[in-house]
């Protein structure tokens, strides 16, 4: 059974295809700087803002805490938040080609990131408000950094482990590199095409594991 707050969260990607289309509707029927402004608002930075009140409201934990429905979840409603550009990643794929853009819009969902980030067209960011990135880091294409990982517990509970991702200066992650929650890569790393840095990793060391109960993560 769910929450009434993450049911409400639930319907937020309907949301916003209903007032992404309106606004869509508005610049076509009157077109302008406003209602271009409108639409731009609509489309990048009312998810942010709405997530940003919602964590004042209810703090993410970082750790392991259950998603099945008896507590409300501050992650699973920041993941209904940001799943309209899952959904449509060409949007965030439009800010990458503008160069600092995709930086910026990462710092308004809450991440830290620094300069000169080189950023490439297709890569799957999962946790926009979770992200540590140092300066001058390069990315290579299909690079997938993710905060969180799910697993389902033994009776069919469901849990989520969450920890930012931290991802030194001038580090170098090559194509279809994948970072996982906790996860780091230290400063200047050449991490190779391919590779999982998995839960609580730190890329080149062994794997940590701060917490017991995090143990039975691991990226599959």
């Amino acid at each position: 059974m769910m929450t009434a707050a993450d049911r409400l969260f639930s319907y937020f990607p309907l949301l916003m295809t209903i007032v992404s289309l309106a606004a869509l509707g508005v610049f076509a029927q009157w077109p302008s700087g406003w209602s271009a402004l409108l639409l731009l608002f609509i489309l990048y930075l009312f998810p942010p803002i709405v997530l940003r009140v919602m964590l004042r409201w209810a703090p993410l934990k970082q750790g392991v805490s259950a998603i099945d429905g008896r507590k409300f979840s501050p992650w699973l409603a920041s993941h209904h938040i940001q799943a309209f550009y899952d959904a449509l990643p060409y949007l965030e794929s439009l800010l990458r080609v503008i160069p600092g853009f995709y930086s910026m819009w990462l710092r308004m969902w809450g991440s830290r990131v620094g300069y000169g980030v080189v950023w490439p067209v297709r890569i799957d960011v999962l946790d926009r408000n979770l992200m540590e990135i140092g300066n001058r880091v390069t990315f290579d294409r299909e690079v997938e950094l993710a905060a969180h990982v799910r697993q389902k517990m033994e009776g069919g509970a469901a849990r989520v482990l969450v920890r930012t991702v931290r991802i030194g200066s001038y580090a170098y992650l090559g194509a279809d590199v994948r970072v996982g929650p906790g996860a780091s890569v230290p400063h200047n790393a050449n991490v190779p095409a391919l590779t999982v840095v998995g839960v609580n990793e730190t890329y080149g060391e062994a794997v940590r594991h701060p917490e017991k109960d995090e143990a039975q993560f691991a990226l599959s």
